[in-house]
């Protein structure tokens, strides 16, 4: 009888063991939801073939940005509608890390635009003012005064798109290099920016499976399973005599490649949100003296999603 007795409690702890291996397998495969991409994005610069408004925003980073698959390919955009970010990301370039097992691995990227020398592109501390008048709002300038420094940094937005010309890959199977914009790397990657009507700075990337992926294509066994996206602007430098309004300032973050080599990359640290319309530029830090301060600073938005699949 006890052994019996014994030989059951065996039994019941082997079958115990085998429900929580299982139990523990199916916790380490959870599915996400992911966004399945009907018709091909055109990537061109123009956000016509995205939602609207974005599905997501980082109010700090002042990004809204979206994210996207059919069988073949990966597709990535990001939108702001504030003039300082928007300088930002032109003189001291983009960053987006991608992850394909779910996690927040920084070794595949694409950067662009690629940082220019700007060295002498520093941004001159704003003449203040000796005290604002009443009903000057909160930035400590006139409203006429605050318009006029907005327009000026979009001027200087629309002439940096000029040198917004290459774009670099990292960690990618067979194409990290340096890449003109119009030109097609061996991957298959296209990237492009462009302002549209509301001045809304748009960038978007078609990036192939084939590029990073297990496989060229995802099928029915990849539905839900994990990729992470993280978008990472690098600040400008700080004008000197210009005090700061807290939070990440001078350099740091993304990586600088050089001229037609091979890459490495650096960097941790997240952020995230919902997007609520309309781009960045209504959304802008309340408790800032000047309208470039999101400039000065260094941010990461990181999104993990699923693979869409639909048959």
């Amino acid at each position: 009888m006890q052994k019996f007795v014994f030989s059951g409690v065996i039994c019941l702890s082997v079958v115990f063991t085998v429900v929580s291996c299982s139990s523990s397998r199916h916790s380490k495969s959870t599915r996400l939801p992911g966004n399945w991409q009907v018709q091909p994005i055109v990537v061109d610069g123009d956000n016509k073939d995205w939602p609207s408004p974005y599905p997501e925003y980082d109010e700090k980073a002042q990004l809204g940005y979206a994210i996207s698959n059919d069988k073949e390919n990966l597709y990535i955009t990001v939108e702001t509608g504030d003039p300082a970010t928007q300088l930002k990301i032109l003189r001291e370039g983009l960053t987006v890390w991608i992850d394909r097992t779910g996690g927040k691995e920084e070794v595949t990227a694409i950067n662009f635009p690629i940082p220019v020398n700007n060295g002498q592109k520093e941004e001159r501390a704003p003449r203040q003012k000796a005290a604002p008048a009443a009903g000057q709002g909160q930035l400590g300038l006139g409203s006429d005064a605050t318009q006029k420094r907005r327009m000026d940094i979009e001027d200087k937005v629309r002439a940096a798109m000029g040198d917004a010309k290459e774009y670099s890959l990292q960690g990618f199977k067979s194409c990290n290099l340096q890449f003109p914009i119009m030109e097609t790397d061996s991957c298959g990657i296209v990237v492009r920016m462009g302002l549209d009507a509301d001045n809304e700075l748009v960038w978007e990337a078609k990036v192939p499976f084939k590029s990073f992926y297990f496989k060229p294509q995802v099928s029915r066994p990849d539905k839900g399973k994990a990729l992470t996206v993280c978008f990472e602007t690098t600040a400008m430098k700080r004008p000197p005599g210009q005090s700061g309004g807290g939070g990440n300032h001078g350099g740091g973050g993304g990586f600088r490649p050089g001229i037609g080599v091979g890459m490495g990359g650096m960097g941790m640290g997240m952020g995230g949100g919902m997007y609520r319309g309309g781009g960045g530029s209504r959304h802008s830090p309340q408790n800032s003296t000047d309208i470039m301060e999101p400039a000065y600073k260094s941010t990461k938005t990181y999104k993990k999603f699923g693979i869409a699949y639909v048959e």
